[in-house]
């Protein structure tokens, strides 16, 4: 049997992998040009055909899709730009698997008021980075179940019901 942390543990893998596969090559890329090609490749006057060649001639041996994105911020003269793209990715790519969805599920459909209430109360609870998904389960008949990770708070009102059923056939 699959332990859980097994898909969390491929996902990161893949995720890790994807990212080395774009910020060693940019990384690398950036330090390739000098500024006088980073001025070349944001001069509006210079052609973009000429831009692809000085992209072609720094870095040859780069992915065609590192060129493309190269390519891509040349042809909008923002290659200045590069290396606070980089910053930004790199940060990215530390917090990125770490990031925390709560799921919410609810019976009805929540106001736009009603979801700042819950989000405040959980992020205070789990983080200001926190995001949320919502589903409406009219099986749960009325409350809410928020799941983020391994937690689950469980407000529904078919759990306290069953709960109650429990307890009185129990007790």
């Amino acid at each position: 049997m699959a332990n859980d942390q097994t898909p969390q543990t491929y996902a990161r893998a893949i995720f890790e992998q994807a990212a080395a596969d774009w910020l060693t090559p940019l990384k690398k890329a950036a330090t390739c040009f000098t500024g006088v090609e980073i001025d070349q490749l944001d001069n509006t006057g210079i052609p973009f055909s000429e831009k692809q060649q000085i992209i072609q001639r720094v870095v040859p041996n780069a992915s065609n899709e590192v060129k493309n994105f190269l390519s891509l911020l040349a042809s909008r003269n923002e290659m200045h730009l590069l290396p606070e793209i980089i910053s930004e990715f790199d940060q990215y790519t530390q917090r990125g698997p770490s990031r925390h969805v709560a799921r919410v599920k609810t019976a009805i459909v929540l106001t736009d008021d009603e979801k700042r209430a819950l989000e405040g109360k959980m992020r205070g609870r789990f983080g200001a980075d926190t995001e949320f998904e919502y589903v409406v389960d009219s099986s749960i008949l009325g409350g809410v179940i928020v799941r983020l990770g391994d937690q689950l708070i469980d407000g529904s009102v078919a759990s306290k019901l069953n709960a109650l059923r429990e307890k009185l056939a129990h007790g």
